[in-house]
């Protein structure tokens, strides 16, 4: 009976391990896609400057940043 008990033990320890771990990859891969998203936003801001000069400050050139 106690080796039963102990394989218990060994695959509780396995799974919490197991989910750990997947945790840590899904963490990991939602923090890759806010980065890509918020590389997106900030193009597409760019993009919207260089497109509108209009939001710009008055007193600032397109050329030149600020």
């Amino acid at each position: 009976m106690e080796y039963f008990l102990g394989s218990v033990k060994i695959m509780l320890i396995v799974y919490g391990l197991s989910a750990f771990i997947a945790m840590l990859v899904a963490g990991i891969i939602k923090l890759i896609f806010a980065g890509i998203r918020r590389q997106r936003v900030s193009a597409a801001a760019k993009v919207d400057a260089a497109v509108n000069p209009s939001s710009m400050p008055a007193n600032s050139e397109p050329g030149k940043a600020a």
